[in-house]
């Protein structure tokens, strides 16, 4: 028995060296990949990062050299990002490209350079372009202005990437249907924006629920002047704002101003841990989300957000000063001194 056993054992290896000569082999040629090399002149740390549509590539690099060297499956043309330390650079690669990078992390986007990758080049040349120009006031310029500055601010882009409409059309209509989104934005917050109550007007009314489940309107608080704070567990400056919230809140206990939270948070569990972590005050709601009428009514589109009212429920600042800023103050008593 002993024996036969030896001899199964022997077989078994016998027949896995074959598999491992003679199995099926893998054809890598149908692979399509992108290998990135490349030289940091004064690196942060070993890690370098590029992260694709649906993947990120980490790889090291040697910190005496600063040299790299990173290949990874990339099987279509696509926007790909560069990360090192905490500053990072957008790219673009085709299948089977061989780009070589380098950078100096004390200038980053002012000193990268590309061989290997005309798109990626372009890419840095645009961030440079940007950074020399001044950014049109397209929220605050007249209807008849617009379209002229428009044109003035992106044109130059799109005249530049026309290089590229039949070496690489991928890339040049991804680029320019970029910049026509980037024009239809501008313009639907135009008219969000037009469409604001103005200081003296009604506001937008809205109701959400508070963590007992309680509906609360701002319309709750007519009669008191009302300092709004739409904020976020996961927003940094958010947070950076709530000690500076807590004296304002202190110091006008005694006074009639009213502080309502809207939080739009999709973690209620998230929310209500903080309000309690924080020892926050004043009444808190939350909107279940970023989506929400009242996101949209008041053209929010970046948090912290402060607003103001007055104690005829008026509007008084749709944008009003941060806790943090010395402007608050001063709203806040010029209101209470009109009661």
């Amino acid at each position: 028995m002993k024996k036969l056993k030896e001899s199964a054992f022997v077989i078994l290896i016998l027949v896995f060296i074959v598999l491992i000569i003679y199995g099926e082999k893998i054809d890598r040629s149908s692979i399509s990949t992108v290998k990135i090399t490349g030289v940091v002149e004064n690196n942060i740390g070993d890690t370098v990062k590029f992260h694709g549509p649906d993947s990120t590539y980490i790889t090291t690099l040697d910190t005496v050299t600063g040299i790299f060297e990173i290949e990874f499956e990339w099987d279509s043309s696509a926007y790909l990002n560069f990360f090192h330390g905490v500053e990072s650079t957008r790219m673009y690669a085709n299948p089977n490209d061989e780009i070589h990078l380098s950078i100096n992390t004390e200038e980053f986007d002012e000193s990268i350079q590309y061989t290997g990758s005309r798109e990626s080049s372009f890419l840095a040349w645009q961030y440079l372009h940007e950074e020399e120009q001044d950014y049109p006031d397209f929220y605050g310029m007249e209807e008849g202005e617009l379209d002229s500055a428009l044109s003035n601010y992106f044109d130059p882009y799109i005249n530049r990437a026309s290089r590229f409409e039949e070496v690489n059309p991928a890339f040049y209509e991804s680029f320019v249907g970029g910049l026509e989104s980037s024009k239809n934005y501008i313009r639907q917050r135009r008219e969000a924006l037009a469409a604001l109550p103005k200081p003296g007007e009604d506001p937008f009314d809205f109701t959400f629920p508070d963590r007992d489940g309680n509906d609360v309107s701002l319309s709750d608080f007519v009669g008191s002047v009302v300092y709004v704070d739409v904020w976020a567990t996961w927003c940094g400056p958010c947070r950076m704002e709530i000690p500076h919230l807590l004296e304002i809140e202190e110091e006008y206990a005694d006074k009639n101003v009213k502080f309502l939270g809207v939080s739009v948070d999709d973690n209620k569990e998230a929310w209500t841990n903080m309000i309690d972590d924080k020892g926050l005050h004043g009444t808190h709601i939350c909107t279940g989300g970023w989506k929400s009428q009242m996101m949209d009514d008041y053209a929010i589109n970046g948090i912290p957000r402060f607003m103001v009212f007055d104690a005829n429920g008026k509007v008084a600042d749709l944008n009003a000063p941060r806790p943090s800023s010395d402007e608050i103050r001063p709203l806040l008593d010029s209101l209470l001194s009109k009661e």
